[in-house]
């Protein structure tokens, strides 16, 4: 027997069902799943004709990790001859949903592009079809969905600055070079500010052994991103080195530190080049004044031991060691996803999380 039928004159009024709808939601926002389920299901036993109540139901089910249970109520939502194509539509990007949490991603896939063939201009869906086109590193996909989703996302020209690089990224582990910098070049075309593009256009010189046009590119990203020094300072170092030119690495890392004094990435950067051509003292003196003032002095203090070490003054450095190991927090400090909050340790151009790009501070 199907677990819907026609609401009986003995069944709730509309206003109950939506009024324990309200209630459900109020648990899932009090962060009560298990509180939301019962009164989903509850009401779903004495109403078992409302669409509305499965689909809220199964929202609950995947939210909780129980995938199938969710799954089955989309597939036999999706059976009903009487289901409106609103909900119809709903109950297909749902299901398209369960498959995606379950790990199912050709059938995911399928199923939005099924969703899309009802609904061309399905934006979740569309996202979504994008993201999975990512996770398969499928760029042209990507892209197409990109371009779909258009101008209705403000966004859209910075992500498929983004999408092209990957795209590029992908010719060149191919040995495709010329192709690689169509696409890079496509993805700026899109967004000047893209340090992704310039990066990756920076290690196809290298590639190609032209150390000084990968420095003209590298030092392009200075500034787009407050965190780009992490990513670009090692690279701009192996390539200044190549190229016999460590003086232009040392310009372009104080002129970062006259734009932001605290940069402490820069600060260590310069540090190991002063230690490498014999200014220890000089690079102690940065680097104290770092540990001073800085908000995390972490950082400093670990390179405060870094350049004693490679000075080979052991003792300082055992005991600036020592002093960083008092001050040591159990929570260090790390990157964030403003999308959905998770932490990270390194740059991500793409939230390894939520898929937001852009969005780790």
């Amino acid at each position: 027997m199907p677990w819907f039928r026609r609401r009986s004159p003995r069944d709730p009024a509309p206003e109950t069902t939506a009024a324990r709808m309200r209630s459900a939601l109020q648990q899932v926002l009090a962060g009560d799943l298990a509180a939301a389920e019962r009164i989903l299901a509850e009401a779903a036993r004495v109403d078992s004709s409302s669409s509305d109540l499965y689909l809220a139901l199964a929202i609950v089910y995947r939210a909780r990790g129980e995938i199938e249970r969710a799954n089955r109520i989309h597939q036999n939502l999706l059976l009903r001859q009487d289901l409106d194509e609103g909900l119809r539509r709903e109950a297909l990007l749902g299901l398209a949903l369960d498959f995606r949490a379950g790990g199912f991603l050709a059938r995911a896939s399928a199923s939005f592009e099924e969703l899309l063939e009802i609904e061309p201009h399905n934006l979740h869906a569309l996202r979504e079809l994008e993201n999975l086109r990512v996770e398969a590193r499928d760029w042209e996909g990507a892209v197409r969905a990109r371009l779909r989703i258009g101008s209705r996302d403000p966004q859209t020209a910075r992500v498929l600055a983004h999408l092209w690089t990957g795209w590029g990224r992908g010719y060149a582990e191919a040995g495709r070079e010329d192709e690689a910098r169509r696409a890079f070049r496509h993805g700026l075309s899109q967004d000047r500010g893209c340090a992704d593009a310039f990066i990756a256009l920076g290690d196809q010189q290298m590639r190609a052994e032209r150390p000084e046009r990968a420095i003209a590119y590298y030092r392009r990203t200075l500034g787009l991103h407050p965190a780009i020094g992490g990513l670009v300072f090692p690279k701009l170092w192996e390539a200044c080195e190549k190229a016999g030119d460590l003086g232009t690495l040392e310009a372009l890392l104080r002129e970062r530190l006259k734009a932001e004094r605290e940069d402490r990435t820069a600060v260590g950067w310069l540090a190991r080049l002063l230690v490498s051509s014999g200014r220890s003292d000089e690079a102690l003196v940065l680097l104290r004044r770092l540990a001073r003032s800085a908000a995390d002095p972490l950082a400093a203090r670990a390179e405060i031991a870094r350049a004693q070490l490679r000075d080979s003054r052991r003792d300082e450095a055992l005991e600036s060691l020592e002093t960083l190991l008092d001050h040591i927090p159990r929570d260090l400090p790390r990157l964030q996803c403003q999308a959905c909050g998770i932490r990270t340790p390194e740059l991500h151009w793409r939230c390894p999380q939520c898929g937001a790009w852009d969005s780790i501070v």
